[in-house]
């Protein structure tokens, strides 16, 4: 059996979502979309994978994930702009099409089991639900005639969705014609030379395609699964033969954060292996931290562990220490300004005065004139983790793992500042991973008032009273977790997807102002 799955494309009708990656490495529960359709086909099956836009990430990904399954990579300079398309994509494969094959397309999963039986004739797959002629090509189907149709300029709901799946009987006639293509009509070109009724229409119960945003959104709805993954726009993490394959679009990520691993070695699993865009290392046994059993009890416990071990606090100089305030510096002043700006054009929203579940909040620029950054800035070097929160802590048996952690501290790989870890921790205790999975959290903006709540379990509650306790035992500030927190939330608003970023920025906001002025109260109202 011979698959070919073109991805080629830019996927611009997902926008930020392909911005920085290939929409075939859209992440749908534990593996990318790529995995979604080469895992529902036979393990025998040989591939052709056409690749483009960021097609090395692709590559990498096929060579880590199946490095004994024969795919063979087609590489297409030409994928954007005049010229482009998929028949010009389709053309570049012509040489590996030597029998009949399936016809992939990269934003469409099935869920169906052996979907590829007995199909040995021309065959479309179809859909029944949710006809859109305006969004994908159709099937007319009626007691005198059917029709295949290219997308319309009109609405019809009452024809068959195609859902860019096919088998390809006579490969010969196909390649001739996709090789003297003169309109971009990819595998339809083929489809409609033959009689309509010589072809097989299959319909399939279970399709999602993740070719736009509502469509994707329901897909990842769909493959969700146990793990709190948020998705992110930049990066991915992969589960797959028992192993973890991170990935970022940023090769000096990668790099940094192999090179880092071996100073934090042996609280982070052992690297098995690096690429550009990826590294690899064995499933961790255990429960995250965020499912354990009897949490408000083990709580105490990590923390004095990490006190005890993992935050070993380093002795700097002089000139380190001064360099240290001012790399302090750079991550909580400069970067806070930078991040927040990125969400303003992002969002076409500025920095005024406003009313946050009817608390009056001043501007961010004169709240941050108001912050004292020298001692904010004067943090305690030890061994940092960097994005420490419940979802990248494993526990098994007596043994704590660490995972995700930074590639630096805004350029330091060897120590960084406790208290962006303890404050880490206290983000991840206000927001849960699982809450935002679920949508618990609502922003309502007026003309007069911004709403925001959202639902904070009562054992994140309890943890965050013995962070406390921690902090005051051990003459920790809990105003500085307090304010680093508040930035922490500032920080990352830009980095995620509407409407959660724009929640994060006045939750942020909000606890700032609170932050700064013991007499600012505020009430969130929470989800039941």
């Amino acid at each position: 059996m011979l698959v070919i799955i073109p991805t080629a494309g830019i996927g611009s009708r997902l926008d930020l979502h392909t911005k920085n990656f290939n929409k075939s490495m859209i992440q749908l529960g534990d593996t990318p979309v790529i995995s979604k359709i080469i895992d529902s086909y036979p393990s025998n099956a040989k591939f052709v994978i056409i690749i483009g836009y960021k097609g090395s990430h692709i590559e990498e990904y096929l060579k880590l994930v199946y490095p004994k399954k024969n795919i063979t990579i087609v590489r297409v300079k030409l994928f954007d702009g005049p010229g482009s398309g998929l028949s010009y994509s389709l053309s570049q494969a012509l040489k590996f099409m030597k029998e009949p094959f399936f016809f992939h397309a990269n934003d469409t999963i099935f869920t169906d089991k052996k979907f590829y039986s007995k199909v040995n004739s021309d065959t479309m797959f179809l859909h029944k639900k949710n006809s859109d002629t305006m969004k994908y090509a159709t099937v007319e189907i009626n007691k005198k005639y059917k029709k295949i149709h290219g997308k319309l300029n009109y609405l019809r709901k009452d024809f068959f969705n195609y859902t860019g799946v096919a088998f390809i009987k006579d490969f010969n006639k196909f390649k001739k014609l996709i090789k003297n293509f003169k309109v971009n009509d990819g595998e339809l070109a083929y489809f409609k030379t033959l009689n309509v009724n010589d072809i097989k229409l299959k319909f399939v119960k279970g399709w999602y395609d993740i070719g736009s945003k509502i469509t994707k959104e329901t897909a990842e709805t769909y493959f969700s699964n146990t793990k709190s993954i948020l998705p992110k726009y930049d990066q991915g993490i992969f589960f797959k033969n028992n192993k973890v394959y991170k990935f970022f679009t940023n090769k000096d990520i990668i790099k940094k954060r192999f090179d880092r691993s071996k100073l934090l070695k042996p609280y982070v699993p052992k690297l098995l292996k690096k690429t550009n865009f990826f590294y690899v290392y064995n499933y961790c046994k255990g429960t995250i931290f965020s499912k354990i059993k009897k949490k408000k009890k083990e709580f105490p416990k990590l923390l004095n562990w990490l006190n005890q071990s993992f935050w070993k606090k380093i002795n700097l100089n002089n000139f380190k220490k001064l360099n240290f305030e001012q790399k302090c510096n750079s991550f909580y002043y400069e970067k806070s300004l930078s991040r927040i700006n990125y969400l303003y054009e992002k969002n076409n929203i500025y920095d005024k005065i406003e009313y946050i579940n009817k608390v009056k909040v001043p501007k961010i620029s004169s709240m941050f004139e108001r912050i004292n950054w020298r001692e904010l800035n004067a943090g305690i070097a030890v061994n940092f983790h960097g994005d420490l929160h419940f979802e990248n802590i494993i526990k098994y048996k007596k043994k704590i793992t660490l995972l995700d952690w930074r590639e630096d501290f805004s350029g330091i790989k060897k120590y960084g500042d406790i208290y962006y870890d303890l404050a880490k921790i206290n983000h991840g205790l206000i927001i849960d991973h699982s809450i935002i999975k679920s949508s618990k959290y609502a922003v309502n903006i007026n003309k007069k008032d911004i709403r925001i709540n959202f639902l904070q379990p009562k054992e994140n509650k309890d943890c965050q009273r013995e962070l406390f306790k921690f902090l005051k035992k051990n003459n920790y500030s809990e105003k500085k977790v307090k304010i680093l927190t508040s930035l922490i939330f500032l920080n990352i608003a830009g980095l995620h997807h509407y409407p959660y970023s724009i929640f994060l920025y006045y939750l942020g906001k909000l606890m700032l102002a609170q932050s700064l002025n013991d007499k600012i109260k505020y009430n969130l109202i929470n989800f039941k």
